[in-house]
């Protein structure tokens, strides 16, 4: 009996002491993970799973150490394996989501992110992200709705209104978009994704002139987006300010030299300015990107005068 009773009490005190050790290495990890070192953590949540292959928050914490390693496979695949043994485990349903939508597999994303929302019907997040890939495959009706939903759990967020302001933009509700993205603006106004939305909203729906102050208020907040200052560029060609427009598609393309639309609004604004050896060097940038434009651009040329 004494024999049995002193087993019994080594049994318990090996188990109190591994339960320990495990509870020792978890801290250790998540302090790793705190001071960012992810690799140390990654190895550390791995003894952690080597000693209890059933700890799901071990398989998900290791899964964030991955996704913030950019190794999204290797997330994706922890992330699995905590799902695998605890379903309903919210975090870790969100998370495999965010690893294929960083992998850009978002049909395989959605499901996922549509999970996430059974378990947790408030998750603002799961809403907004599934607004993405609908606003992604063109499914605006459906982005619409995803993004209110999102924006009725957290009402506060601006890329929210901004996301919804630019899927209503793509349904032409020009005045609705307007709405979303004040809503935006008012909540952060130094917001250049807001702004240039607005921006979007007004030369869209032919107010070119109202147009101007977002998308230079967007390029002044972002100087180095170069989609910003092309923006710009064409509200400017639009209300006929070519030498302004001239200005901000240069900016645009010291920014980015080979994008198609920047050198095509170049070009035409180059024509407009009867600069035709200007212009027909922006021709010889464009043609090797965009034939078409280039061949529009190549009519405008001819109908120059020649000095």
């Amino acid at each position: 009996m004494k024999k049995a009773a002193a087993l019994s009490a080594l049994l318990i005190a090996l188990f109190v002491n591994a339960a320990s050790a495990q509870t020792d290495l978890f801290t250790t990890a998540l302090q790793q993970f705190d001071a960012k070192n992810y690799e140390q953590a990654a190895a550390t949540f791995g003894q952690v799973i080597a000693q209890s292959p059933q700890n799901y928050q071990a398989h998900f914490n290791q899964g964030l150490c991955y996704y913030n390693l950019k190794r999204y496979t290797d997330a994706q695949a922890s992330f699995e394996r905590s799902v695998a043994i605890k379903a309903d485990y919210v975090r870790a349903n969100y998370w495999l989501a965010m690893a294929f939508t960083a992998q850009s597999k978002y049909d395989a994303a959605e499901p996922w992110f549509k999970k996430t929302l059974q378990y947790e019907p408030g998750n603002a997040n799961a809403y907004y992200r599934l607004g993405l890939i609908y606003q992604d495959q063109k499914k605006y009706p459906d982005a619409e709705a995803a993004f209110k939903k999102a924006i009725e759990f957290k009402p506060d967020d601006a890329a929210f209104k901004t996301e919804l302001g630019n899927v209503l933009v793509s349904l032409k509700r020009f005045p609705e978009a307007i709405k979303a993205f004040s809503g935006a603006i008012a909540i952060a106004p130094d917001s250049a994704n807001a702004q240039l939305g607005m921006g979007n909203a007004y030369y869209n729906d032919s107010k070119n002139a109202e147009s101007i102050p977002y998308y230079k208020r967007a390029a002044e907040l972002s100087p180095n987006w170069a989609t910003a200052h092309l923006y710009l560029g064409d509200a400017y060609y639009r209300t006929q300010q070519y030498g302004l427009a001239r200005a901000s598609y240069e900016t645009s393309l010291k920014l980015d030299p080979k994008k198609a639309d920047t050198i095509y609004g170049m070009g035409i604004t180059q024509v407009k300015l009867k600069d035709r050896a200007a212009a027909l060097r922006s021709l010889e940038q464009l043609k090797p990107l965009d034939a078409e434009r280039a061949a529009t651009l190549q009519k405008q040329i001819d109908a120059l005068p020649l000095k």
